[in-house]
């Protein structure tokens, strides 16, 4: 399984500017095609309007079960949010799949031994050129195993 922190791989598609369901949509593409499992996960109120830059396809990809929200609320006008990353490393660990972001998560590491593993090990960084993702052929550096070896296996 491929687990999307979707909230990073939309956001550095634009450079931080917007959410960008695009970027997303690229991503989650680049997997599917490969015939991987996907799931990018991604806070629930970037469905709200003005919150993604198209949030009728944000639901078509969660409609596909290709995008799992997370929790958030409002209460009292104040926008309540669970810590998204979390559910993205407990995923990984779960289901033995890899985490497509440019986060470290360092924050997550002392919190269970198997997400010390998944986060040390399963963690694949990507970069944007345009509209094109780019992903390491050798994610855990030049003595580890090649792109294609690093998705099929759990290390």
């Amino acid at each position: 399984m491929v687990v999307i922190d979707g909230s990073n791989v939309a956001m550095q598609h634009t450079k931080g500017r917007v959410f960008s369901v695009r970027g997303l949509k690229i991503c989650i593409d680049y997997f599917v095609k490969r015939g991987h499992i996907v799931k990018a996960f991604v806070p629930h109120f970037r469905c709200r309007h003005g919150k993604s830059t198209d949030g009728k396809l944000l639901s078509e990809l969660e409609r596909q079960q290709l995008v799992v929200y997370t929790p958030s609320r409002e209460v009292q006008g104040k926008l309540i949010t669970s810590y998204d990353d979390r559910y993205i490393v407990q995923c990984a660990a779960e289901f033995d799949g890899v985490i497509v972001s440019g986060d470290n998560y360092r924050d997550l590491l002392q919190e269970n031994p198997r997400w010390r593993f998944v986060i040390e090990n399963r963690l694949l960084p990507f970069t944007w050129v345009g509209d094109m993702i780019m992903f390491p052929k050798d994610p855990l550096g030049r003595h580890g195993p090649p792109l294609e070896q690093f998705l099929r296996h759990p290390s």
